[in-house]
């Protein structure tokens, strides 16, 4: 619609602002006519038209202006007064008639005039062209007229109300015109000024509601804030009056009503714009607008009508106040607060008001009070302080418990558990044979029995005792909290006292609750302001504690409680509290699994975690307050707490505690008096009765005076003074004191200077006056009370001679008659309110201004919450245990959520070890009772519908039955292992914890909330934290409810069935069974489970049965079926499943710096011997030796080890922790390393399994620590020393393993044997840089090569294992990264005892059945055996090795050209240069022999002994092994001859002491080693002939060719004699044996001796003549060449060396000197003798040749001893008997003496 002015917008057209005008100008009109009284003005005057305005000449401008009195429609003749006309009467005379006539109708001619005004309205307006220059009076007048008119009916006043209300409405009255205010004034006073005739109640009440909606479009108009005070007030009255009247009807009320609030909401709002501009107070704003003055108006008489003890006021009225109050509270609640008059209003009688209605029990009104006090506290908090401590204490004291209803018997103990069961035929689990049978089992632990240990370990005393802490300390039964208690917790803080009021109930009690509510979480940081403004206040009481304590005591649903439906609302502000401390840390809100457990939507927390944590850290910055000087105040109050409490108790002890803290000077001087004054002063918490009694003493005047001194008495009354004296003591009895104190008053009053007292003595007297007219007026024995005059006459001349003022007299009198003046110590009901509300308002005390921490609220979180966790857990934790609902029940695991994220923010380790203990013993699991059977369960196994339960170890079971197939498997077994794990899923394992955790509800929801919890506080836990968590863990894997993780930790009945199996396998070894007849396979395991079934079982009865081997019937220890026994185990299963206690392992990998805490903790639990086990294994000897058989048998009858699986699944645990980051690994094991190493140190009373896991894990660790540290460049740690020296640690502590007894070294031995291969392989030359690393190594090597084996083949397992670590050894030595010096011998002495025996050889090289070759059957055992042949191979494949090893360090060496060399230029093979060492020379744990250290360290006496020990294997039974030591001899010996004395050693030191061996009896008669004496003796020979030149011209140099006496000893200067003589030797033995046995075989020829039948001595005769031809073959050749090279010299006679060899030649065969040199050549004939005169070498037996041979051969056992080397060297010491000094090497039964090396 366009305006008059063709502009556009929201205003009226001029012909749509006319046509609205005249619709309703008719409308009035019309209402008029219908009126009876109306009628005849309209008649008469001709009114009743509406046809009026066709006058109007167009553009005139609003209505015309008349003279008063002149109507042209009534009179005739006046009009023409507007020109000077002379008036005329009515028809040219009739004037006077016409005027009495409208004299006489006077009613009608004013009921006329509204008529004519509306009509020349209507007329007006016609030819208006721009409205808004029209009178806005001019308009609304004639409508006003109507509404001022009393004898206007209802229905007419409405019709005018209405116009009005659509003039405002539509914009036809412009309110927001600069012209406006007149109009709207006269709207406003005439619409509230409205009258007219009552008609019928309806009607009325319309008019009435139309009035509402005028005033209502009125003040909420564009012009509604110009209003003035004046007309606010009036409107505010009408409408507050009309909401106040009870005739009316209730919708006219509730209209009122409404209209009332939307005008107050304006109406205060204003106020928030005067704020916003500055307040000024008293003043009415700017232009004449509504505003401080109307606002304080309508905020007084609200406040009035709250009142409660105003009687003409009804509780309505209240109602409508205190609603009415609420909307203006909220609407500028804080602008108010900003203004003082406003903010005296609702400090005082206000919340005066409000405070004694919340003493009443009016439900009605005291909800809305407490919603108005809530919004005076919030924005008036700042001068609130002691109306809020008046409130908590009021209205905490009114919901207090109520008393117990009496009962006949005690409160039954609360037994944690129960809630939703398993259905209706839960079995009792706790019944008296289950307790039996976990007595019986725990019996069977302490005596050690191997079958059912079932006693708790040692491991797991710890969190044993937590869980018995806890039913000690929580979920203990615990009685409600009564009111006597909460009675005593409220003095005990210190508040006040008698303000608490009577207890409230029913409806009252709940809204007072739902009040406290709101209060106390409407603010995030009003908990934390008790306890910076009460609490840090000495003069105020402990609110923080109090309201903290009440809260947590109130907030567990205790099931017997009164009141225990109110727990829900103590809780919620409990955790109101609880989570916004988390919030403000920034602790994320549950999520996941968490989340839907809680109720609560799975939001993405970590964005708003790191935003609470920045804004936490910000507020914590910023805060204004120090908490270092609020911990100071708190202290010094808490000091002076103390000093009041012995005060109370004996005066003397608390002043003399003052001085020792302090606070007061020792002396007694005035200062002192000064300051036990103010301490007498300013502590509240003194008994006022005591405080009286000290203060009057006279030896305490000065205490007093300073005490009186303390009061400002300036500018009060006497009476007034007087009254806040009386108010801190109470008066002594005696009149003597109470003197004492009026007088030190009445000096201190009149030093004041009152204007109405002239001396000290009338204030003495005066002030005694007050006290006895007090007295008078208050006491009920008093009868007849003093009158004013009686006051004055008393007093009369006593104010310096003078009488006091009356009006002075007579305001004291009034003072004291209408208010008494109450001691301390009376003040109870409503005189204790009374008296408390005076203190608040009269300001004795200052309390100070509110310091609110809004906004750096978290500033003070942490030390709030490191005093207070124990009362925040407390509640939470029995709640948990005493939920009736998932709602409580899911409020307390939040709580404990907030509670946990709070304490691993900041730190708190006690708070988080006390949640996770809580949660702990919560799930039963941690109960003594639930963990009794733990190493005792049963297994139940269900076939076809029905369960039986299973006997672990008899032979019958189907665990039986697998594990007889995986013990017969051996370490290969893992399809009989997967077979084990299979039963076990499908089998159910049955204990106590199982069961009970199946059962209980709660106990389930607890575990779940446990391992959620544990995530955020892993890194506040301490080792005391981690021990209920991992003890819940270990019942959990005990009981087979929790996932094992990668490795398989078996049952205790599983690992009891193997124990059986192995024990079974032994005893058929020791006595010659066969296989085990047991092993089955799958198919097998279900017959045998079928088979536990028998006619007599029933699987629907109490328990299920199956026959062991002896006939018993294993039976359940529980009153239950089976099938219900396994359904609770399956709610348990599912429980472990819905947790997150498989991710554990995960948790602790992400764990920082607390893994070491963590770890700690978990080394507890690690196997470990009993603790009542006797001796240490450093008593026991070392297993091993001869005696290793015996050992192994008598351990065979011992008890089984104590098995525990969940110190298995620990150490799992800790391994892969350090497996998964090898680089933490410094941190990670010196936590375990204590644990470890007394595993280790105990290993012989360790179980098995867990001494397999112990050693594989820490090897596992060592080399994945030196993996670690050998990974390329960038990969590996910065410094590894620090790793390097942790996998040294890790390897001392299994060096502990060397003095294990047998039976325990042989079932680690495999894994000892795997794990040092990985460990060489991974960086040797970084781990044995320590020099104590190599010799734990050897000693490791050297016993797992003596390890017992069960198979007939040798080496054992272990051994064959271990040879590969040997090789690595080896390699190390060869590339220089070992000290081949240092570790060479112990190398050796490593190989050796790795040699396998000879039987063990000897049997290889038979055929087996079924195939041939002297190899051995290397395929006939599983896959990773190896024969003895392969590893004798292998053995001597090392051994050259070595020997090359030692030609390096010899070529390596410097030398003079080559005196000392091992090779010269001309040697065999030449060597590469020996590679510079990494690491130092290592030293040697162990040495060989006796020679001394500096002897064995040489290049020569290294090759000597590796060639020595490849010369053993040159005499194996084994031909293949034979051949390949040869080939390495005489290959080394070609290599190493470069140097005379290096030929003169591998002569007597290396193939002397082989030829020897060779001659041996056994050796010689055997004809399977033809090929070696062959071989041997031409390498022999060989070299020599090779070497004799060089020997040769050593001897030559050294000046003497031959012994003066013809001794052939090795010395230096004559090494060709002493090397030829003893090659003679060797060969004439051979050339006497072969003589010997072809004499022999003629000698039975001659005397007809039959052959025997197998032939075997004719062969061995064959054998050995063979052999004697060859030597002298050798022999031949041998003289032949060294006469050829004169080495004899000329002549040949002359020379000792040549009648030497010859006299050792003919004395084996005197033939033989022809055959080589005829007589005609110079040569005499050798003495002749016959085969029988021929003697027997030296070393050898004289018996006939043919014993010999016969007692000897290739299957007999060999002897004991063997001839050592040297020994059949004619006339040398070696010749003769071995002394028992001799030192010597046994090698599985073989000897051989090391001879040293020459001097």
């Amino acid at each position: 619609m366009q305006c008059a002015d063709g502009s556009g917008g929201g205003a009226l057209s001029a012909e749509a602002w006319r046509l609205l005008i005249e619709a309703e100008i008719d409308t009035a009109v019309r209402e008029l006519r219908k009126n009876a009284l109306w009628a005849d003005a309209v008649e008469k005057g001709g009114l009743g038209a509406l046809w009026v305005g066709g006058s109007r000449w167009p553009g005139a401008q609003g209505p015309a202006t008349r003279a008063p009195g002149a109507d042209s429609r009534r009179t005739l003749g006046k009009a023409g007064q507007a020109i000077g006309l002379a008036p005329f009467a009515d028809g040219g005379g009739g004037g006077s008639s016409s005027s009495d006539s409208g004299a006489g109708d006077g009613d009608e001619t004013g009921r006329a005039a509204v008529l004519e005004a509306l009509l020349l309205l209507r007329e007006a307006i016609g030819s208006v062209s721009d409205p808004r220059v029209v009178d806005l009076q001019a308009i609304v007048g004639p409508f006003l007229q109507v509404i001022r008119d009393p004898e206007t009916t209802g229905p007419i006043t409405r019709c005018a109300l209405v116009s009005i209300q659509r003039f405002v409405s539509h914009g036809v009255v412009d309110l927001a015109r600069a012209d406006a205010m007149p109009a709207l004034l006269d709207m406003t006073q005439a619409v509230t000024h409205c009258r007219f005739e009552a008609t019928d109640s309806a009607s009325d009440e319309a008019v009435l509601m139309q009035i509402l909606g005028v005033l209502s479009a009125l003040v909420l108009s564009a012009g509604g804030r110009n209003l003035t005070d004046a007309a606010v007030c009036e409107i505010m009255e009408t409408v507050l009056s009309m909401s106040c009247q009870m005739r009316i009807s209730e919708m006219l009320r509730r209209a009122a009503e409404s209209t009332l609030f939307t005008l107050v909401t304006f109406v205060f709002g204003r106020l928030n714009e005067i704020h916003a501009q500055g307040p000024a107070d008293g003043a009415a704003g700017e232009a004449g607008r509504f505003g401080l003055p109307a606002i304080s108006e309508l905020y007084r008489v609200l406040v009035a009508l709250v009142n409660p003890r105003d009687l003409q006021y009804t509780d309505t009225m209240r109602l409508l106040a205190l609603n009415t109050l609420q909307a203006a509270l909220h609407k500028a609640c804080y602008a108010m607060a900003e203004f003082a008059a406003l903010r005296e209003m609702s400090l005082g009688p206000l919340s005066h008001s409000l405070l004694l209605i919340l003493q009443r029990d009016q439900p009605a009104l005291i909800s809305p009070a407490l919603r108005v006090l809530y919004l005076v506290f919030t924005s008036h908090r700042r001068d609130a302080k002691g109306h809020l401590e008046l409130f908590l204490c009021q209205t905490l004291g009114r919901v207090m418990t109520l008393p117990a209803v009496p009962r006949g018997g005690s409160r039954t103990p609360l037994r944690l558990g129960g809630g939703p069961s398993s259905g209706p035929a839960t079995p009792r689990l706790d019944d008296g044979k289950a307790a039996a049978a976990a007595a019986t089992a725990g019996a069977a632990a302490a005596t050690g029995s191997r079958r059912g240990s079932t006693a708790s370990t040692h491991a797991r005393s710890e969190s044993d005792a937590a869980g018995r802490a806890l039913a000690a300390l929580a979920l203990e039964s615990e009685a409600a909290p009564s009111y006597e208690d909460e009675v005593e917790l409220y003095n005990s803080a210190s508040l006040r006292a008698g303000i608490r009021g009577r207890l409230a109930t029913h409806e009252t009690r709940r809204q007072l609750i739902e009040g406290l509510h709101r209060l106390l979480t409407g603010d995030d940081a009003l908990v934390t302001d008790l306890w910076i403004n009460f609490d840090c206040d000495m003069q105020s009481g402990n609110m923080f504690d109090f309201v903290l304590s009440l809260v947590a005591r109130r907030a567990v649903p205790w099931p017997d409680a009164a009141d225990a439906g109110e727990s829900e609302a103590f809780l919620d502000i409990l955790l109101h509290h609880v989570v916004r401390v988390a919030a403000r840390a920034g602790v994320a809100p549950p999520a996941g699994r968490w989340a839907r457990l809680l109720g609560l939507p799975d939001t993405h927390a970590a964005t708003g975690a790191s935003e609470g944590a920045a804004a936490a850290d910000r507020a914590a910055a910023a805060a204004p307050l120090s908490m270092a000087q609020l911990q100071d105040r708190k202290r010094h109050k808490d000091t002076m707490m103390r000093a009041a409490r012995l005060f109370n108790e004996r005066p003397k002890d608390g002043i003399a505690y003052l001085q020792r803290v302090g606070t007061l000077t020792p002396d007694n001087s005035g200062e002192m008096a000064q300051q036990l004054a103010v301490f007498l002063r300013e502590t509240p918490t003194l008994n006022k009765k005591l405080l009286g009694e000290y203060v009057s003493k006279p030896s305490n005047l000065e205490v007093l005076q300073a005490y009186m001194g303390l009061f400002d008495f300036s500018g009060r009354r006497v009476d007034e003074a007087l009254r806040s004296l009386l108010g801190t003591f109470r008066l002594p009895g005696e009149s003597q004191q109470i003197e004492r104190i009026m007088e030190t008053f009445a000096a201190a009053y009149f030093g004041s200077a009152p204007a109405d007292v002239a001396t000290k003595d009338a204030a003495f007297i005066l002030a005694f006056a007050i006290i006895m007219l007090n007295t008078d007026q208050h006491s009920p024995q008093v009868k007849s009370r003093m009158a004013l005059d009686d006051f004055a006459r008393n007093l009369r001349g006593v104010n310096d001679g003078q009488d006091f003022s009356p009006e002075f007299l007579r305001d004291v009198f009034d003072a004291i008659r209408t208010r008494e003046i109450v001691f301390p110590q009376e003040h109870e009901g409503e005189a204790g309110f009374e008296y408390a509300w005076h203190e608040v308002c009269a300001g004795d005390v200052p309390a100070g201004p509110w310091a609110s921490s809004r906004g750096q609220t978290a500033a003070y979180d942490r030390e709030l919450l490191a005093a207070t966790w124990p009362r925040l857990l407390r509640p939470l934790a029995q709640t948990l245990a005493r939920a009736a609902s998932d709602h409580v029940l899911q409020r307390a695991l939040l709580g404990l959520h907030a509670l946990a994220g709070s304490a691993a923010h900041y730190g708190l380790a006690a708070c988080a070890d006390e949640i996770v203990r809580l949660l702990a013993g919560a799930t039963g699991l941690g109960r003594a009772a639930a963990a009794a059977d733990l190493h005792a369960p049963q297994v139940l196994v269900s076939a076809h519908g029905r369960y039986a339960v299973l006997d672990a170890e008899s032979p019958a079971s189907p665990l039986a039955a697998a594990a007889d197939a995986l013990v017969a498997a051996g370490p290969a077994g893992a399809e009989q292992r997967a077979q084990l794990q299979a039963l076990e899923r499908e089998s159910v394992q049955l204990t106590q914890a199982a069961l009970e955790l199946g059962r209980d509800y709660r106990a389930q929801v607890a575990f779940v909330a446990l391992f959620e919890l544990v995530a955020p506080l892993t890194g506040a836990l301490s080792r005391q934290g981690w021990a209920p968590v991992l003890g819940v863990v270990g019942v959990a894997v005990d009981a087979d409810l929790a996932p094992h993780g990668a490795a398989w930790v078996p049952r205790i009945p599983t690992l009891q069935a193997i124990d059986a199996a192995r024990r079974r396998a032994h005893a058929r070894r020791l006595g010659g069974a066969g296989a085990p007849g047991g092993a089955q396979q799958a198919g097998g395991l279900l017959s045998a489970i079928s088979s536990l079934w028998g006619s007599g079982s029933g699987g629907s009865g109490g328990s299920g049965s199956g026959a062991d081997a002896h006939g018993r019937r294993p039976e359940l220890r529980w009153r239950a079926s089976p099938s219900m026994l396994a359904d609770l185990v399956a709610r348990s299963r599912m429980a472990a499943r819905a947790s997150a206690i498989g991710d554990i392992g995960a948790l602790a990998g992400r764990m920082g710096a607390s893994q070491a805490t963590f770890l700690a903790a978990l080394a507890r639990l690690f196997p470990q011997p009993p603790p009542s086990q006797p001796g240490s294994p450093a008593d026991a000897e070392p297993g091993g030796g001869d005696d290793a058989p015996a050992a192994a048998a008598a351990a065979a009858e011992e008890p089984v080890a104590h098995y525990v699986p969940s110190s298995v699944f620990f150490l799992e645990l800790a391994v892969s922790l350090v497996l998964a980051a090898p680089a933490r690994a410094a941190t990670a094991w010196p936590p375990i390393e204590p644990a470890v190493q007394r595993m280790f140190e105990y290993a012989d009373v360790l179980h098995r399994l867990a001494l397999e896991r112990a050693v594989g894990g820490a090897l596992a660790m060592a080399a994945c620590i030196l993996e670690c540290c050998a990974r390329p460049d960038g990969a590996a740690p910065a410094d590894a020393a620090p790793l390097v020296d942790i996998a040294g640690r890790i390897l001392r502590c299994l060096g502990l393993l060397r003095d294990v007894r047998g039976e325990a070294f042989d079932a680690v031995a495999p894994v000892l044997a795997d794990g040092l291969g990985r460990l060489v392989a991974a960086d040797a030359r970084a781990l044995f840089s320590a020099p104590a690393n190599w010799g734990i190594v050897r000693l490791l090597l050297k016993r797992l090569a003596r390890a017992a084996d069960a198979g007939p083949d040798a080496p054992p397992g272990p051994a064959r294992q271990s040879l590969a670590v040997l090789v690595e050894v080896v390699l190390l030595l060869k590339g220089g990264a070992i000290d081949a010096a240092a570790c060479f011998e112990d190398a050796l002495d490593v190989l050796a005892a790795f040699a396998p025996s000879d039987r063990a050889l000897a049997a290889a090289a038979r055929p087996a059945a079924g195939g041939s070759g002297s190899g051995g059957d290397s395929s006939s055992g599983p896959p990773s055996h190896m024969s003895a042949v392969e590893a004798a191979s292998k053995l001597v494949a090392l051994l050259h090795d070595m020997q090359e090893i030692a030609l390096r360090q010899a070529a390596a060496q410097p030398h003079d050209g080559g005196a000392h060399s091992p090779a010269s230029a001309g040697s065999p093979r030449s060597l590469p240069a020996q590679p510079e060492p990494s690491i130092g020379s290592l030293v040697s744990a162990s040495r060989v022999g006796s020679a001394g250290a500096a002897s064995r360290t040489t290049p020569q006496s290294m090759w000597v002994g590796a060639m020595a020990a490849l010369a053993g294997y040159a005499c194996a039974g084994s031909r293949e092994v034979r051949q390949l030591a040869c080939q390495h001899i005489q290959r080394a010996v070609s290599a190493a001859l470069g140097a005379t004395d290096w030929v003169a050693a591998a002569f007597t030191r290396v193939l002397f002491p082989l030829m020897d061996t060779l001659q041996r009896a056994d050796l010689l008669a055997d004809s399977a080693m033809e090929d070696t004496h062959a071989r041997c003796i031409s390498m022999l020979t060989m070299v020599f002939l090779h070497n004799a030149a060089r020997l040769q011209h050593q001897q030559d140099a050294a000046g003497s060719a031959d012994a003066p006496d013809g001794s052939e000893d090795a010395r230096p200067n004559a090494p060709l004699g002493h090397v030829w003589l003893r090659l003679v030797g060797t060969l004439a033995a051979y050339i006497r044996t072969g003589t010997m046995a072809a004499a022999a075989a003629d000698a039975d020829k001659k005397h007809g001796v039959p052959p025997d039948a197998s032939g075997r001595a004719a062969e061995r005769r064959r054998h050995l003549a063979v052999l004697g031809e060859m030597a002298a073959e050798s022999a031949k050749n041998c003289m032949l060449v060294l006469d050829s090279m004169a080495i004899f010299g000329e002549p040949r006679d002359a020379s000792a060396l040549w009648r030497r060899s010859w006299e050792l030649l003919d004395s084996a065969d005197p033939r033989l000197r022809a055959h080589v040199f005829p007589a005609g050549d110079g040569v005499p004939p050798p003495p002749q003798a016959t085969p029988q005169d021929q003697v027997a070498p030296a070393g050898h037996s004289a018996e006939p040749l043919d014993q010999a041979a016969s007692s000897t051969g290739h299957d007999a056992e060999p002897p004991d001893r063997r001839p050592e080397p040297g020994e059949n060297e004619p006339g040398s010491p070696a010749a003769q008997p071995p002394s028992p000094d001799t030192p010597r090497k046994k090698h599985h039964g073989r000897q051989i003496i090391i001879v040293p090396s020459d001097p």
